[in-house]
């Protein structure tokens, strides 16, 4: 353009020139052209703000980044340090963010927002005491902020350093409190395990400030977390009233009312959200999954009757009808309507081989589960499946076989290993059972069926029965109402002879089992211990009417007693 402009100026003069040497006219001297100023250090600054805004738009960063290093170098301010700190920060180059952060600090160290901007990239880093040194070093100077008190709670509190973080809130003079300052407490006391405190920060919070939505969320957890389900409900349902009625809230209030054993009004909750299909058919799956069947019925059958049925809800409808209704046969048909490229597919074969096989369909079952396998190579489930079909057709071998190969495939799966330790224990290879269930503990402390596997076989053998004890506890810490657990920890007390003991625990593992003829001949055995005739008679009767695979034994002790069977 400015060629152009030249141009425009000098052609008519150049032609006035040589029309005038035609007529003998002296020409005209050109003016002299004005000596340039050299542009001021802001003028070019200015100039390299522009272009780097320019090339941002077009998404060239680097050379963005260049523009407005060069417009720091002529004129800086914090604002300058602070956008190009925030440019690296977006393109996670969080060394570079940190370079020009603290450049930028040093030149203006009165920057809280350099100062935050800094902390919150060492937090990125996972540097937290970088991130909590930098905000103290800045509160020293200016003890006034107590926002930055917040923030390095907060980064406290992410480090999982509760106390710390509750130490630092606690220090803030109570005329400098804020609502933010009890929810952080809240959020402290929490992590601590110190609920009934974390529930009075939080009403503390909510009071200063009762749009303080995040507050009140953690709130209703706290009580949700206390088993206070009556005052976790009220809280969420506050947050309705709020205008706060979300998913994720009506979510928590379906879930808190069925705890309740108030389905009517989870239903109400979920007819507030109806218009989201997914919401629905998860509150639906609450319901099944509570036995509140003819609820559950209120939401799906409407789908079932929409053309198409929704393929979100078949799988569903498939519960409904096999678990809710005893129907088999529209179950399998809802679960064969799942497309196979759909999320629940891999879940409808796993149910559609349980009901082949329930039929007895055993070689369709089979059938279906080896083509699953190949369809779902990364899946153990099915090869899991497999195994048990096996195992329950006394195909141990085969079983066997299969466990094996996966666990070349999945070495770390404490499941597979632990059908394979049952395995061996069906062929009555009881050490190999035994090495297999230590390693399902070794990988998984809290693997609740290995612990009292190990807990009952050693007392089973008499041996060690101390370890025994603690295996089957450690048990009943995971499962505490267990019946099978209760009664080894009966039989454990049994083989050490504390049968006062032993007598209280196998009273309340019938209460919670009374369909287990091995469970009933160990009620036998102990009463007949205690000098309980009658009980003991009891017992055995029980274990034979349920026909254990022990009967003869059983009947030999019953008759012992002076009954015959």
């Amino acid at each position: 353009m400015i060629r152009t402009l030249v141009h425009r100026l000098l052609l008519p003069a150049a032609l006035a020139a040589s029309l005038g040497c035609a007529h003998q006219v002296a020409p005209t001297p050109l003016p002299v052209p004005p000596t340039p100023v050299p542009a001021s250090a802001e003028a070019e600054a200015i100039y390299s703000y522009l272009a780097y805004r320019e090339l941002l738009q077009e998404d060239k960063k680097d050379q963005a980044a260049q523009a407005l290093e060069q417009a720091i170098a002529l004129a800086p301010t914090p604002e300058l340090y602070l956008e190009l700190g925030n440019l690296h920060w977006r393109a996670s180059k969080f060394a570079d963010a940190l370079v020009i952060l603290n450049q930028g600090l040093a030149r203006y160290p009165d920057s809280e927002a350099l100062v935050s901007t800094l902390a919150k990239t060492y937090a990125a880093q996972g540097r937290f005491d970088d991130a909590v040194l930098v905000l103290d070093d800045y509160r020293e100077k200016h003890p006034e902020q107590i926002d930055l008190t917040h923030e390095a709670a907060l980064y406290r509190l992410e480090q999982g350093e509760f106390g710390e973080a509750v130490d630092r809130l606690n220090a803030i003079a109570k005329k400098d409190t804020t609502a933010t300052t009890k929810f952080l407490l809240g959020k402290g006391f929490f992590g601590l395990e110190l609920y009934d405190k974390a529930i009075t920060a939080y009403q503390q919070a909510v009071a200063a400030d009762p749009e303080y939505y995040n507050a009140w969320i953690e709130l209703g957890l706290t009580y949700e977390v206390q088993k206070n389900y009556i005052d976790a409900e009220r809280v969420f349902a506050k947050l309705v009233d709020l205008g706060i009625g979300n998913q994720q809230i009506l979510f928590r209030l379906i879930e808190l009312n069925l705890k309740l054993n108030n389905p009517d009004q989870a239903l109400v909750y979920v007819q507030q959200g109806a218009d989201d299909q997914s919401l629905v058919l998860e509150a639906a799956n609450l319901l099944l999954n509570q036995d509140f069947f003819d609820h559950a019925a209120e939401l799906l059958d409407p789908m079932a009757q929409e053309n198409p049925i929704p393929s979100d809800a078949l799988f569903f409808l498939a519960v409904l009808e096999y678990e809710g209704r005893d129907n088999a046969d529209k179950a399998m048909a809802y679960l064969e309507a799942i497309p196979t490229s759909h999320r629940h597919y891999e879940r409808s074969l796993i149910f559609r081989i349980h009901l082949l096989y329930q039929k007895n369909d055993r070689d369709t079952a089979k059938e279906l589960c080896l083509s699953a396998v190949t369809l779902f190579p990364r899946q153990p489930e099915f090869r899991i499946i497999m195994a048990e079909m096996h195992e329950f057709e006394k195909e141990y071998q085969q079983a066997l076989d299969v466990l094996l190969q996966a666990t070349t495939l999945w070495p770390e799966n404490t499941t597979i290993l632990y059908r394979l330790g049952l395995i061996y224990d069906r062929m009555e290879h009881r050490d190999q059972a035994m090495i297999m269930m230590e390693q399902v503990i070794s990988k998984d402390p809290e693997h609740a069926d290995a612990l009292n596997f190990l807990g009952y076989t050693l007392a089973e053998q008499g041996r060690d029965l101390e370890r025994a004890q603690l295996l089957i506890e450690s048990a009943l810490k995971v499962k505490p109402d267990n019946g099978y657990f209760v009664d080894s920890l009966a039989w454990v007390y049994f083989k050490q002879g504390k049968n006062t003991l032993a007598w209280q625990e196998i009273k309340r593992a019938v209460q919670l089992v009374d369909s287990d003829p091995v469970i009933w001949e160990h009620y036998g055995d102990i009463a007949r211990a205690m000098g309980l005739i009658s009980q003991a008679r009891e017992g055995y009767s029980n274990s034979l009417d349920l026909e254990g695979e022990n009967a003869e034994k059983v009947r030999a002790k019953l008759n012992s007693l002076g009954r015959t069977r």
